[in-house]
Order: structure tokens, then sequence, then C-alpha cells
């Protein structure tokens, strides 16, 4: 299957999202203490639900045209599709394919999904304004446009608990008597809050891929990627790591199989928790779309990514996002001084000045960008340029460069990386006399010249 460059520009995990559920791996799953075939129970909830829906509107209609003509005391009430029959819950751990499921289904059934995640909107009033009058009815321009039907997908909503929920399960129970269209929801656990839920609507154990489902699914990308450089060893270990968590093994060998990744990774692999990448790629290219420090310092207090793991991230990234020399300029200068300060921590063990590590690294470097626009496509994020420990990979410019730099004075391939290969970039940037002296001092041939250049806007 040949892809696009467009489509070569998207994260993996959507890229080779299975478009119909036949195309897909599916995990076993139960009903009870029944193992059942999740998806003849789901094809079998969707067609049931329009079929009810059918007749119980049929039937109300029947009831509104009886209640026009009756005396008040005599009127019927109108009947609901009840709530087995309207929603369904696929409960199972994070990444094992329940999200692709329920598109997959819904792209079987042309069906719009109209998506949120209880997680995000854990109160009455913002469940009811993203969800009620979606649930309620078809408007006229459904009927007169013919457009799709919908699929209401509420993801997370093991994620409702606390204080400031209190009325947010009635509301999801509420919606499921008074929905027009099915709703699947999907839990990472089993809570005891849900349980009303879990009184009125079929839930569905969903476990993890078997292991040899999910070698097969990595090979086959890494295949169509044309990766050659991840070992069997490296595999095993990342699937393995993620225990089950597909989502997280697809993203792994993304970051690492894209990455300029040379010998053991073993210690990277290890040192990446569940949706570490998943998190990182969007907090990288968040962050260069912020215009403030707030802003950053807001994005960077919900991450959980380690900060020395981040400013790696940045270092390698910056130049991706941002142009012009003189923006360069100043993304490095802070750079340099957030890595000034981290020494002086490390030296005095003074962590009070972290904070002013934190906002030079990640504020003041996104903010750097004042004249390179913000992309409104897709921004690949690089992995860094590491393996494990201390070693950094290197091209063979790159090796002929320190080589050159050694016979002045040793330099590490480390502080080549981190540190003189940027400074010298900035400072043959600034003036094409520069990059002649430098050039010159090192003598350096062309394609080591061609390293020290930035293209400005």
């Amino acid at each position: 299957m040949l892809m696009s460059k467009k489509d070569s520009d998207i994260p993996w995990v959507e890229k080779y999202r299975p478009k119909s559920i036949r195309d897909m791996a599916l995990p076993t799953a139960r009903l009870g203490r029944q193992r059942i075939k999740l998806d003849e129970e789901l094809t079998s909830f969707l067609n049931e639900f329009f079929e009810e829906r059918k007749h119980i509107n049929r039937k109300n209609q029947q009831i509104r045209e009886f209640n026009r003509t009756a005396i008040e005391k005599d009127q019927k009430e109108e009947v609901r599709i009840p709530p087995d029959k309207a929603a369904v819950l696929l409960e199972g751990p994070p990444g094992i394919g329940k999200t692709s499921i329920v598109f997959a289904l819904a792209n079987d059934f042309n069906m719009e999904v109209i998506e949120t995640n209880a997680s995000d909107t854990r109160t009455r009033n913002a469940l009811e304004s993203k969800l009620k009058e979606t649930t309620k009815s078809r408007g006229i321009m459904d009927f007169i446009t013919k457009s799709k039907e919908k699929l209401i997908f509420i993801d997370e909503i093991d994620g409702i608990y606390g204080v400031q929920d209190r009325g947010a399960i009635p509301t999801v129970l509420d919606l499921i008597d008074n929905t027009q269209f099915p709703i699947i929801m999907c839990s990472n656990e089993y809570k005891t809050n849900l349980q009303p839920l879990y009184n009125k609507i079929k839930r569905y154990e969903v476990h993890p891929l078997p292991k040899k489902e999910v070698v097969k699914i990595a090979k086959s990308i890494l295949d169509e990627e044309n990766i050659t450089t991840l070992k069997s060893e490296d595999l095993e270990l990342i699937i393995d790591k993620n225990n089950g968590d597909l989502r997280g093994v697809i993203n792994d060998i993304q970051g690492i199989g894209q990455g300029k990744l040379e010998g053991d990774v073993r210690e990277l692999i290890l040192s990446l928790r569940r949706d570490s990448l998943e998190e990182i790629f969007t907090l990288i290219r968040d962050l260069f779309k912020v215009s403030s420090l707030r802003e950053a310092r807001n994005l960077t207090d919900k991450s959980d990514v380690d900060y020395n793991f981040l400013y790696k991230w940045i270092n390698e990234n910056l130049i991706t996002f941002i142009k012009s020399n003189r923006e360069l300029n100043n993304a490095f200068e802070n750079l340099s001084l957030a890595d000034e300060i981290f020494g002086r921590i490390r030296t005095t063990q003074y962590w009070g000045l972290l904070p002013y590590f934190f906002d030079l690294f990640t504020g003041g470097v996104a903010l750097s960008r004042k004249e390179t626009p913000i992309s409104k496509g897709f921004q690949r994020v690089v992995f860094p340029r590491y393996s494990s420990g201390s070693y950094f990979s290197l091209t063979n410019v790159e090796r002929d460069f320190i080589e050159k730099i050694n016979r002045k004075y040793k330099i590490s391939q480390i502080d080549f990386i981190q540190d003189f290969l940027p400074f010298l970039k900035v400072l043959c940037g600034a003036s094409r006399k520069q990059l002649k002296n430098v050039s010159d001092w090192l003598e350096l041939d062309a394609k080591e010249k061609r390293l020290l250049k930035y293209k400005s806007l």
C-alpha cells in the first residue's frame, strides 16, 4: 500500500488506524462470564438500535396523535428506547483498540462520530451542552440533506469522579433515556461510582490483544515504513514494556524508528513510560504555539515528562519551528542560559533556581518565535539523537567535523551536539565573514560548512 506525502506526515496511530472492523485484529471480550465476539455484538447492537428506534418513533407518533384529541387524564406517556438497547460500555486497559473499534464500526455503517471525553467534560452542564441536543433529535436539515447517522462516543467515562462531577452520571443516564442515536462509552477500569450505569446497560470487558497479534501488527507497520534498523529483540522489549498497549507500541516504534538512533537502545526503551512519546509529540508542537510565558508554564506544569528529557527534545526540534536567524539566536541564547542555570543547580544543589531553568528552555525558547508564522499543517517532531546513557549518533559529516575540532582541542560527542555545533551555527549565521573565519580555522569542506548554515526567512 503506497502512502502519499500527506500520509507520511501524520502520527502512525492515526495513519494505521483500521478503516473497517473487518480489517482489525479484534481483542477478546466478555459479557459477564460469557466470552463473545465483539464485532458481532456491536454490529447487532447498532442494527437493533435502529430497528428499535423506528418502532418507538412510530409508536410515539401514534401516542402524540391520540393525545391531541384526548382529555388530560386519558393522555398517554411517550415510550423510550430501553437503555440496554440505546448504549453499551467497552471496558479495558488504555491502548488496546477500543477507540479504533468505535471508529471502524462507524465507518462500516457510514456514520458520523460525535465524540467527547468524560474526563474533560465532567460536570452536568458541560455534558449537557456538549451532547444533549445531539442525542435528542435530528434537525430538519438532517432530513433535507440526508446526512449521515450519528454515533455518540463518550470516552473515559471512568474519569468522572469527585465533588465537581456530582450530577454527571445522572446526566449520562438521562442522555441514554432520551437519545435518538446509539451511544458507545469506553472506560479503562471498573469504578464503583459507575454502578448506576452498569445496572442499565451492557458492559463488555475487553482484553489486550495476544502478543503474537501485536508483533504481527508492529512488523507490518515497520515493513510499510521500510524501517530495518530496529532489532527484533528491541521490538520484543517495546511490546513487553507496553504490556498489551498497542497504541503505546506504535508510538514507541514511530519515535524510535524515525529517529537517528544507533547501537543499543535498550535503556531508552525502558525509560519510556506509557504514552510518553504521544505526550511529548503533542507537547512540543503545542509549546511552539504559545503566546505568553504563562501558557508555556501551564503546558509544562500539566506534563509528566522529565525536564532533562524535555530539554533534549526542544534542543533537537526548535529549528523545525523557528526559522529566522535572529529568532534562532535568541532561542539558543535562552537554551544556553538555561543550561548554565542547571549547571549551578547541580553544583550548589540549590533547586530554587529550577523554575528559571524551566522558563528559559520552554517559554524563553518558544517565545523567541516572533517572525516565523505558526504552521497550519502537521509538523514532524524529531526524536533526540541519543540511544542510551551518553551516546549520541552522528552523521559521517559530523564525525569528520568532530575530528577537525579535536585537532585544535578535545571535545566530546555530547558537547559537540548539545553545545558546540548550535553555538557555531548561531555565530556563523550572523555573517559570512564569521563563517569564513571559522571554516578557514577548522579547514572545513563544503559539506561541513553547510552544517553551519541556517535557512533564514
